[in-house]
């Protein structure tokens, strides 16, 4: 076993158990020495301002205000091994399909920012408004324009799912609750910080059944963790999340990383098969 695969996993379970750190305002030369190559080629000829570090899926993140030459207001978000996470952009910066889905979207709200996320497969819009009656909303959208997710309120979400998630709360304060959009169906992203600070991801089906939850490494069989691990080799673990929807005939565990720079994810049989690369 590599021993930075071997660091990479005992972060990871850090951050599992944990709750992520509150934002804390840093120097560029507080940032990692790869982060700072990336900030400082976006800078350019600009000014950065504040650059406020967040430990986000199992890695921290520089978030950067930058203030261009011509005087515009953006901001950037880096991880810590230099991968340019996301870009602020205008409305005018995205996809005509995307444009319209965005005005469809905030309506008559105020829109508050776009970011355009790199650090995926697909290139994808965060879209951010304040909603007309004073709610603060924020919703995913494609390229095409296509609705890829939304967050949602407990009043807008199913019975039997609202009662799921309850089930689950045990005392802890609900985070966040985004609805998605994609060809095996609508389902729901949910986030809970338990009583003791940890945090607690899963996904719940529009009939209110259980369809993943991340987990800790610890709690995943010997033999799956033997063969992420190989497959992930130099890269880095972000996520890993214990499906209860069969895949190949067995529930796999859904790895969320990244290699050379790139989103590599893939998923693994609890008796180590791996069952490919995910599209």
């Amino acid at each position: 076993m590599r021993l930075k695969a071997f660091i990479v996993v005992l972060l990871l379970c850090r951050t599992v158990v944990f709750a992520d750190e509150p934002s804390k305002t840093v120097t560029l030369s507080e940032t990692t020495p790869a982060a700072q190559k990336t900030i400082q080629a976006q800078v350019g000829n600009g000014t950065i301002g504040a650059i406020h570090e967040t430990t986000a899926d199992g890695e921290n993140v520089y978030d950067v205000d930058l203030t261009a030459k011509d005087s515009t207001d953006k901001d950037f978000s880096v991880a810590d091994d230099g991968t340019l996470l996301s870009v602020e952009v205008g409305a005018s910066g995205i996809p005509a399909p995307a444009q319209t889905m965005e005005k469809t979207l905030v309506g008559d709200g105020d829109l508050q920012s776009i970011d355009k996320n790199l650090d995926d497969i697909d290139i994808n819009y965060d879209i951010e408004w304040t909603a007309r009656d004073g709610r603060d909303k924020n919703a995913t959208i494609s390229g095409d324009g296509t609705l890829l997710s939304v967050e949602v309120s407990t009043n807008e979400i199913p019975t039997a799912v609202k009662s799921n998630i309850s089930g689950r709360m045990n005392g802890g304060k609900l985070g966040s609750i985004d609805e998605n959009f994609d060809d095996t169906g609508t389902n729901f992203d949910v986030e809970i910080t338990s009583a003791n600070g940890s945090k607690n991801s899963f996904t719940v089906a529009m009939d209110g059944t259980l369809s993943s939850e991340e987990i800790n490494p610890a709690r995943i069989p010997p033999a799956a963790m033997r063969t992420i691990k190989d497959r992930i080799g130099e890269g880095k673990i972000l996520r890993i999340d214990k499906s209860f929807i069969k895949q190949d005939g067995v529930m796999p565990y859904e790895v969320e990383g990244r290699k050379d720079g790139k989103p590599f994810d893939f998923s693994v049989g609890p008796r180590g098969r791996f069952l490919g690369m995910d599209d």
